[in-house]
């Protein structure tokens, strides 16, 4: 688990040449959606906040295999709590919509 939480804050980590805080760089919980888990992590740019997460779901038997899907969209939001709603939101849409075929 300590490997994930690397991965993610990898992938969503501060460029070296910004002063801004990320927020992904706290701990991320996710949040269990039909079998997939979603975390939630808004990027900090030019002081708003983009939506962008990772959705994750186990792939087979082995605890350790994970098929992963991460996004960035386009759209940005003034305070991070509206950010998170939002990528909650389209998260949840898009397993809807698309389920396991986000992997292929």
């Amino acid at each position: 688990m300590a490997n994930l939480f690397k991965t993610i804050l990898f992938l969503f980590g501060t460029k070296s040449d910004s002063a801004e805080t990320e927020p992904s760089q706290q701990l991320v919980e996710p949040v269990i959606y039909k079998d997939f888990l979603i975390y939630v992590i808004p990027r900090l740019e030019g002081g708003q906040y983009r939506v962008a997460g990772v959705i994750e779901k186990p792939a087979g038997s082995a605890e350790k295999e994970v098929q992963r899907h991460q996004f960035i969209r386009s759209d940005l939001c003034m305070h991070q709590q509206q950010a998170e709603q939002i990528t909650l939101r389209k998260c949840k849409l898009f397993i809807d919509q698309v389920g396991d075929d986000m992997f292929v």
